[in-house]
């Protein structure tokens, strides 16, 4: 049995990608990955064997010539590739407008193997503009069209949206062998520095900046300091003209992206994480965020001003900021995770349990599994 994951955005979401394909190793299946890229004077589309190891096996190049041309050949050369070799599921991550060409070729696809598309947020993440409204509305017409050749639409659900019911839900998961389980780092008395960790791929809803705000109005007996782990965009440049606009910037280390491997090396050191901050302005206050999943396997107590299910309530290293639009008090933070060594200075080895138990995507894939073989064996 084999599968091929789709992701047009493997350099920023690869990490989630592998991570349910090991999921899909679970079950007994040779996983494979895909991703179409853009280069100067074309597209080149390259097909991965995972395993322990991402080993390219097969890679196409398209000229740009032709306005969509390109893309049209490149998912035409990628679904043959399945044919060709008896692939057994097709999981495509969120296509958004390039749907319009790979759409095209699902009749034929369909003939030979499961598609899976996915929705990573539904409703979709908050436009920032006309254009990417209309690019939504675009995929969603061009879904509807193609939906009878796809076995399972599956969406990561956040606010309540409202998805056709035979969409199949699930919350975003990890891959425990990502992390490891560290011991609790030291901080020996009031004046120690803090060290907190931002995983993050900026965006304006995020509101990541209010933590700059709240370092600079830490009065507190410790040392801050915040390291960023982010890949860099618009929102990341602003966040660091900020912080040195606001003088802080001595305390923050900004790293652009940085792999899980090196995450995990980091993450060794740090005592608190700092999760989504979303304020009520964009009505984002529930999220399944990837990297609150990250912190949980990378045993790192962490504090959001959303909610998130996939943690149970009153989850003791889940500090959730209710008053979500009130400045944030890391003071308060700091005194609630000086309480977590105290009364439970196993919390790594707890967070990491859960992490492993409850955070992998293990259920989510065998529920897909379960979708196709209702449908195959109806």
């Amino acid at each position: 049995m084999k599968i091929l994951s789709v992701n047009l955005w493997f350099d920023k979401y690869g990490h989630k990608t592998l991570a349910q394909l090991k999921s899909f190793a679970h079950y007994g299946y040779d996983t494979y990955a895909a991703t179409i890229l853009n280069e100067k004077d074309g597209l080149r589309c390259e097909i991965y064997k995972v395993s322990d190891s991402v080993e390219t096996v097969a890679s196409g190049s398209f000229s740009k010539e032709a306005f969509g041309a390109a893309y049209f050949s490149a998912f035409r050369y990628l679904f043959d590739y399945c044919t060709d070799n008896d692939f057994d599921i097709v999981y495509m991550r969120r296509l958004m407008s390039k749907i319009c060409y790979a759409g095209p070729h699902f009749k034929n696809l369909s003939k030979h193997c499961a598609i899976v598309y996915e929705f990573p947020t539904f409703p979709f993440d908050v436009p920032s503009g006309r254009l990417y409204a209309l690019r939504d509305k675009l995929e969603m017409f061009i879904y509807r069209l193609c939906k009878k050749y796809i076995s399972v639409t599956s969406c990561c659900l956040y606010q309540h949206g409202k998805p056709d019911a035979d969409w199949l839900l699930f919350e975003n998961g990890i891959d425990i062998s990502n992390y490891t389980e560290h011991k609790m780092p030291p901080l020996l008395d009031e004046g120690a520095t803090v060290n907190l960790l931002m995983i993050a791929n900026m965006q304006s809803w995020h509101r990541s900046e209010r933590i700059l705000e709240a370092i600079r109005s830490y009065n507190g007996p410790h040392k801050l300091h915040l390291i960023v782990a982010s890949p860099e965009s618009k929102e990341y440049t602003d966040m660091q003209r900020l912080a040195d606009e606001m003088g802080i910037s001595k305390m923050i280390e900004f790293n652009g992206f940085l792999p899980l491997s090196q995450i995990n090396k980091i993450a060794k050191d740090c005592h608190i994480a700092v999760g989504q901050l979303s304020g009520s302005e964009y009505g984002i206050m529930e999220t399944h965020a990837i990297k609150h999943k990250d912190y949980c396997g990378l045993g790192l107590p962490m504090f959001s001003t959303c909610s998130d299910t996939s943690f149970p309530e009153n989850y003791p290293f889940y500090f959730f900021l209710k008053n979500t639009d009130a400045p944030i008090d890391l003071d308060k933070i700091i005194k609630w995770y000086e309480n977590i060594r105290t009364e439970y200075p196993e919390y790594r080895k707890e967070m990491y349990e859960h992490a492993k138990e409850h955070l992998q995507y293990h259920d989510y894939v065998s529920n897909i599994l379960k979708r196709i073989s209702k449908k195959d064996n109806p």
